[in-house]
């Protein structure tokens, strides 16, 4: 069963070493709804909340924050509309490259995980790099 997973275990290190960064979105709660459009920032959780990407190099510094879109907007949306995205030849080479967590969608600098849909399931392979994924 080892030598199964070796090579698997070479490619998630040839990833791991090419993604010199991570990214994920978070929430900073609210006390109260906003003013102005309260109800955007009204989430999923049942609170309010501003929107935050963060994204982190492999000492878990932060290196990029993106900060200030209403709770109700997925991580997704930040990150399509983010100067980082936009901007990808300024902040990225060819060897660079995010990883990110199912919530956002692949790109030429960003290699989300896996997603598993509706009966369907994941190669082994697939299932292996979210597991290294979820450890990193």
């Amino acid at each position: 069963m080892f030598f199964v997973y070796l090579p698997y275990f070479f490619i998630f290190l040839f990833f791991y070493f090419y993604f010199l960064q991570q990214i994920d979105g978070t929430m900073f709660p609210l006390a109260f709804a906003t003013t102005l459009n309260g109800e955007d920032y009204f989430t999923m959780k049942g609170n309010y909340a501003i929107k935050g990407l963060i994204i982190c190099d492999d000492t878990a510094k932060i290196t990029w924050v993106e900060m200030g879109w209403p709770g109700s907007v997925n991580d997704n949306q930040v990150w399509s509309n983010s100067d980082v995205y936009l901007s990808k030849d300024k902040y990225f080479n060819n060897s660079e490259y995010l990883l990110g967590d199912l919530a956002l969608s692949a790109s030429s600098v960003l290699v989300p995980a896996f997603k598993k849909y509706h009966n369907s399931n994941l190669r082994e392979v697939q299932r292996y790099f979210n597991t290294k994924l979820t450890k990193v």
